[in-house]
């Protein structure tokens, strides 16, 4: 017995041992960072199309990255005004609008009256001694992100670059510090940044650009991967009445590009093909290995912006067949991308989040045919009526000077003049404004500041509220509905097509889970800045998601 008894201790202090020296394993590979933070932004992809495309992805893109990585299946972005540029700005600050600005794609300047553009200086951009359209800084975030802080931490020795065919994209998720934003050039095809960075071009990017890789892309024919009749299950039929597909052209497979590149007399329609995603993955690849991305001992962050999902979805909508084809070519993308991670850095040195600045609505005459509430808002129209009902109250004049994104601007100098209370007509206006079909609610700014609204739509709406910059009322529109913009469809609102998006961690020392628990996406910042142990943006309000680490 006394034999037995000794084996029994030797074989717990055994266990206890091995027990010990795994946890100080984990321990040490958590003290050792990843060497690059790689994120992968798709736009306006909706966390139900990894459901619905599931079965027809391969098993070493979207399906590996889930199946060996930490999945978040409750992410969602909590503001009320879902664009391309707020969603980006989001995800790097790891805060809302109401901190770091950018609070849409545009809004009005109070001072001045102009418009202002996220991320659009509007101004000559020189790089390379060549004059270039559209000069696009990332100076209106007003607080750090996670590039800035990692930049700060190392004393410049981490590089932050940015890659995106869509420019507003590539500024925002690199930051004001960001050593490069790369972005698509229309007019040539080729890759560009702006003097905000550098004056001029890397060599690197000059001889990629010479290669002719858009050119190249621009001579396919864009036609489904696969059989039309014994494929694409669960999106609607090619010749759906719910695109507008290539105007003046066609829509419905195949697409000749050369055809649309002589149409254009430019290279613009590279964007809204799966070529644009395959393309910038190639140029990211560029990136790494020419300014040798995860090669010393300082953490670099490389943010992959895939944005012809987005372009493509205004035409096409996001149950087309184009778009499913789309997602299924961003598959193969996404393997050949983690593939070459693994082999130029190592997937232990890599650290890879996924996720989206936004999802989408349907397109509202596809729901209104399956007996939906759903329609298109023309917000022009109501302020007409507006201004008409303001003038009968109170006098004659433009009260509304600008209505952009469900936001409404009252013509602050009028109200001086008049006399009248400012509460007062907000109020007014939010009223009037709520008997329009289509419009859910409406709250007006002094609202907004006097009040703390812990939940539900009125807590996204003061989520997007920034006081400098935001309009005096601000509308939501009834689920399904739509502002009139020009497309089949369009992102912005609060509701869950919009809001819910995945969210994937792969590589480093991530372990394979699944977290079902609510997540958000300013987790991602301050998730990063833990892993690096780097202070989190200064804004930042999101928490840690410390399930995914070993």
């Amino acid at each position: 017995m006394q034999k037995k008894s000794y084996l029994i201790k030797i074989s717990l202090i055994f266990s206890f041992l091995l027990f010990e020296f795994g946890v100080l394993q984990a321990q040490i590979q958590f003290n050792k960072p990843p060497k690059l933070v790689v994120g992968i932004v798709i736009e306006e992809m909706r966390y139900e199309m990894l459901l619905r495309y599931w079965d027809s992805f391969g098993e070493d893109g979207f399906k590996r990255i889930i199946n060996q990585g930490a999945f978040c299946t409750q992410t969602h972005h909590n503001y009320l005004i879902t664009q391309n540029g707020v969603g980006q700005a989001s995800i790097v600050t790891g805060t809302y609008p109401y901190h770091h600005g950018i609070i849409a794609d545009s809004w009005c300047n109070r001072l001045t009256g102009e418009i202002v553009n996220c991320a659009d200086e509007s101004t000559i951009n020189l790089i390379s001694g060549k004059i270039t359209k559209g000069n696009y800084t990332p100076k209106n975030i007003m607080s750090s992100t996670l590039g800035d802080e990692l930049k700060l931490a190392t004393n410049d020795s981490s590089k932050v670059i940015s890659v995106s065919l869509n420019p507003v994209s590539s500024v925002m998720s690199g930051g004001r510090l960001a050593d490069y934003a790369f972005w698509f050039n229309d007019s040539d095809g080729g890759w560009i940044t702006g003097d905000y960075y550098k004056n001029s071009l890397p060599i690197w990017v000059d001889q990629f650009n010479a290669k002719g890789f858009q050119s190249i892309y621009m001579k396919k024919n864009w036609a489904s991967m696969y059989s039309l009749a014994d494929n694409y299950k669960y999106s609607l039929p090619d010749d759906s009445d719910f695109e507008i597909g290539f105007r003046n052209y066609r829509y419905t497979f195949p697409y000749d590009l050369a055809h649309l590149k002589n149409r254009s007399g430019n290279f613009k329609y590279l964007k809204f093909t799966p070529f644009g995603n395959t393309y910038t993955k190639d140029f990211a690849v560029s990136v790494v290995v020419n300014e040798e991305l995860g090669k010393d001992n300082f953490t670099d962050f490389l943010a992959i912006s895939f944005s012809a999902t987005n372009f493509s979805g205004e035409l096409f909508g996001p149950r087309s067949v184009e778009m499913e084809d789309l997602f299924l070519r961003l598959d193969k993308d996404i393997e050949h991308l983690i593939s070459f991670l693994d082999d130029e850095v190592g997937l232990e040195n890599t650290l890879i989040y996924l996720t989206s600045d936004r999802g989408v609505s349907d397109v509202p005459e596809y729901l209104i045919s399956k007996k939906q509430n759903a329609g298109v808002f023309d917000g022009n129209k109501a302020i007409n009526l507006l201004n008409s009902y303001l003038s009968i109250l109170y006098q004659d004049g433009i009260w509304v000077k600008y209505y952009y994104s469900r936001q409404l601007y009252l013509n602050q100098q009028l109200i001086d003049e008049t006399g009248v209370d400012l509460s007062e007509i907000q109020n007014k206006v939010a009223d009037f404004m709520v008997q329009f079909t289509g419009v859910a609610n409406a709250l007006p700014a002094t609202t907004i500041n006097s009040t703390n609204f812990e939940s539900g739509i009125n807590q996204k709406i003061q989520n997007t509220f920034h006081q400098k910059r935001s309009g005096d009322v601000i509308i939501n529109l009834e689920p399904g509905w739509i502002e009139k913009n020009g497309y089949v469809t369009k992102s912005g609102s609060g509701y869950v097509y919009d809001t819910h998006v995945p969210l994937i961690w792969f590589g480093w020392n991530v372990k394979t889970t699944r977290i079902d628990k609510p997540t958000d996406i300013v987790d991602i910042a301050p998730t990063i800045s833990w892993i690096l142990k780097i202070t989190s943006p200064n804004a930042s309000v999101g928490n840690p998601i410390l399930e995914i680490i070993e």
